[in-house]
């Protein structure tokens, strides 16, 4: 297997643009629209009707540095929606693992943004923004586009324009990291059993909705430019995700409301309460990482980015949830060529979530 490998099936030139241009609507478009309501289901969409199963079985191994490994797997829970049938998970031990046999370490789950994958940043920069913090770093796959849901349903036709095939039943990949993936890694490693994820983009909301999705399983989370609001400035966001992703993953906006809304970071605010939170966005004006390029393509994602990061502080202090913040000015959408902006906010939650994971 060649090293970092990850095959997919996503379109991400395409995926790109559709986000870009949907995206770019908050600037310039006023739309209206009722306010949803929950309603049968969508005729276009095939509905799961069985929980999702659960078993992991590892395939390969492959070592990447001394202190990093490619784990290739077969999982129920997402079954065949990687065109290669697997998925995979990055794992990066600490400095001293191998030193101090009886030690323990807590864990920290990384989860991508769209058209990444577990080898999108490079192993050794991820080594070095981590130092020394005793921490086992953990990247697993989330699909090109899985928004980090067990997703509703799967197209009638079995694919769509911009993801192409969509398995039945469709990927569940919330299951797949908490039931699968993390009691592999307490059987595998050596861990203390606390953990704590971080994300950007896409993943920016997987770290926050699995913590507040599943109260007690995770003790801090980080997110940057993460969507954190699925509804902000309704309805443009439901567009963007249901245009630029897949609109099984949620449901229909309308249809689905009550689905939507056990995802919604703001309306799960108050289930944050006890963890540790760290949330970050830029304002969407060209950074100092930012080629003509990426100030084009990620301008418009992460002006309204930055918009559901407000959004989200303003329902968490209606909670009383306490939020670390940082709000760094000028930048755009971080992706794999501005990968820096990922690399200079990580340690500033680093010694925050630290302080969590060892917590007694």
């Amino acid at each position: 297997m060649t090293a970092g490998a990850n095959v997919c099936r996503a379109r991400p030139a395409a995926r790109r643009v559709v986000l870009m241009l949907a995206s770019a609507l908050v600037l310039f478009v006023g739309v209206t629209a009722p306010s949803p309501a929950s309603a049968a289901d969508s005729p276009f969409c095939v509905v799961r009707t069985t929980q999702p199963e659960v078993g992991l079985i590892l395939v390969s191994v492959e070592r990447i540095d001394a202190r990093t490994r490619m784990y290739a797997f077969r999982s129920k829970a997402v079954g065949d929606a990687m065109s290669d049938g697997l998925v995979r998970v990055r794992v990066i031990l600490p400095a001293d693992y191998d030193r101090s046999p009886g030690k323990r370490y807590p864990v920290m789950m990384h989860l991508h943004g769209t058209n990444n994958s577990p080898s999108t940043w490079p192993a050794g920069e991820v080594e070095q923004v981590l130092g020394d913090n005793d921490v086992i770093f953990v990247e697993p796959d989330g699909d090109p586009a899985g928004f980090y849901a067990d997703w509703y349903g799967t197209p009638v036709t079995g694919l769509d324009l911009l993801n192409g095939p969509v398995p039945f039943p469709p990927p569940t990949w919330e299951t797949f990291h908490l039931r699968e993936l993390l009691p592999w890694l307490d059987e595998t490693f050596r861990t203390t059993g606390r953990r704590a994820t971080t994300g950007s983009s896409m993943g920016g909301f997987g770290a926050m909705a699995y913590p507040a999705r599943n109260p007690g399983v995770l003790v801090a989370a980080r997110s940057l430019s993460g969507a954190v609001d699925l509804d902000a400035l309704y309805p443009i966001t439901p567009v963007v995700i249901s245009a630029g992703y897949d609109p099984r993953i949620f449901g229909d906006r309308t249809l689905q409301a009550d689905n939507w809304q056990a995802h919604n970071l703001v309306d799960l605010a108050a289930e944050l309460r006890g963890v540790s939170l760290f949330l970050a966005s830029g304002n969407g004006l060209p950074g100092r990482y930012d080629d003509i390029v990426s100030a084009i393509t990620g301008a418009p994602l992460e002006i309204l980015v930055h918009q559901m990061a407000e959004n989200f502080v303003a329902a968490l202090g209606r909670a009383q949830v306490p939020v670390t913040t940082w709000f760094y000015g000028n930048g755009t959408h971080p992706g794999a060529t501005t990968r820096f902006y990922d690399y200079d906010d990580l340690p500033r939650f680093l010694p925050q979530a630290m302080n969590a994971l060892n917590r007694k």
